[in-house]
């Protein structure tokens, strides 16, 4: 039974170490009435790709799956698709920062002091977000937006499921309920 216990905590531990924990960060005004709202429209612009030069991030595929999440989200919340009359407009943006970081060696010495660079290695690295955004379609203000960090070069059978629950997520921050919550 001894030999059991490190074994399953290692076990735990690994799998909650891999676990890729995103925070969320979110904003909505509380001086708006959620429950008040019926109708919303998708954004169409964000339905294609803004940023060409990540094209493995920000494609039309990652962008329909998203959009679909999205419209299902606000269709839970009770919020139904109308072209012609919406209330309120639901949409998303991919952010891709390019950061490129240097690792120098951390030897000083006056006698090294002539060489131009210390630099072992140059290494690029994309931060990806996503943030999405509700916005009251009378008065053009945003009323709920949320945001993390995120992964979306993952292979495309990894990255439905992926994108579901990242959406999903984002939406647990949203202030107006999901229909079969009220009752539970």
């Amino acid at each position: 039974m001894k030999s059991i216990v490190p074994i399953f905590s290692l076990f735990v531990l690994l799998l909650t170490g891999c676990a890729a924990n995103y925070d969320i960060v979110y904003d909505y005004n509380m001086n708006v009435d959620f429950e008040k709202y019926s109708t919303f429209v998708l954004c169409n612009e964000d339905i294609f790709p803004e940023k060409t030069s990540h094209p493995k991030i920000d494609n039309e595929f990652n962008r329909s799956l998203i959009a679909r999440e999205v419209s299902e989200q606000m269709e839970m919340r009770n919020h139904q698709t109308n072209i012609f009359d919406p209330e309120l407009q639901a949409g998303f943006r991919i952010v891709v920062k390019k950061e490129t970081v240097s690792f120098k060696d951390c030897f000083y010495s006056e006698e090294f002091s002539y060489w131009k660079e210390c630099k072992i290695t140059e290494e690029t690295y994309n931060q990806e977000s996503l943030i999405l955004y509700v916005a009251d379609f009378n008065t053009n203000t945003i009323i709920w937006q949320a945001s993390t960090d995120c992964d979306l070069s993952k292979s495309k059978k990894n990255l439905k499921p992926y994108i579901k629950e990242l959406v999903r997520r984002l939406y647990s921050t949203y202030p107006k309920l999901i229909k079969d919550s009220e009752t539970l």
